[in-house]
């Protein structure tokens, strides 16, 4: 890594247990997030899946549980422990920047069957080493699959003063820890999700604006009125 820290590092090593313990039934991931994930992966029996920001192994578990082998990364080492936990078999995770070039060699170029990353490379400003990295890795034909914040609910949320480019934003999140944490991130206007993706060399598939799941209507009817009307996230999918 170098010596400039990644900007969401230090409150993830502060609320990784917490995050890892709480994340699987949170409204926001539980219900609108990785519902959409699993269903844009598909069938993924004997597959080899690359994971750009595993967290704590919540969608590799998933994944493996379906069939799959992964390969996955964050920039949090306490993450990495509680992915490593979580996934004693059939992964393997490391610690790396994901704004930098991975610690992958040429042996990996082209081994991968399909790229996912979920709401991770939001943290990034510049897409380009990321997005470049993992075309490498990805066997031709191959999809990467991500979630971002959707730019409206982005715009709408961190209020910033202009809603073109990409800005440094923060928030404060409350329910992971005793303490709120400060989680820096970047406001992302649509056209700086999009073009560095064409930018890249891949091929737009789907985009799709996320929306809660119905078993959300009666665990929490209030959450499920307020995503079915703002797009809280967005799914995208590119093919290299």
């Amino acid at each position: 890594m170098s010596d400039k820290k990644p900007i969401a590092l230090a409150a993830y090593e502060k609320l990784a247990e917490s995050f890892s313990r709480l994340a699987p039934a949170k409204a926001e991931n539980a219900y609108i997030e990785q519902p959409a994930m699993r269903k844009a992966v598909g069938e993924v029996r004997g597959l080899k899946i690359f994971e750009f920001g595993c967290g704590p192994g919540i969608l590799a578990e998933y994944l493996i549980h379906e069939g799959a082998k992964v390969v996955g990364f964050d920039v949090s080492p306490k993450m990495i422990e509680l992915a490593r936990v979580r996934n004693p078999k059939n992964a393997i995770f490391f610690v790396a920047d994901g704004g930098e070039n991975l610690p992958l060699g040429s042996e990996y170029n082209s081994q991968f069957d399909m790229a996912v990353a979920s709401l991770a490379i939001d943290y990034i400003k510049d897409w380009s080493t990321p997005l470049s990295e993992i075309y490498r890795l990805l066997k031709p034909g191959a999809k990467f699959i991500f979630t971002i914040k959707h730019p409206l609910g982005s715009w709408n949320w961190y209020k910033p003063e202009c809603a073109f480019g990409v800005q440094y934003v923060e928030e404060s999140w409350k329910g992971f820890t005793d303490e709120p944490v400060t989680m820096p991130d970047y406001y992302r206007s649509f056209e700086e999700v999009i073009n560095p993706l064409i930018a890249a060399g891949f091929t737009i598939v789907r985009v799709e604006d996320l929306k809660p799941i119905d078993a959300l209507r009666t665990l929490d009817p209030h959450k499920f009125g307020k995503f079915s009307k703002l797009a809280s996230f967005m799914c995208v999918t590119v093919s290299k």
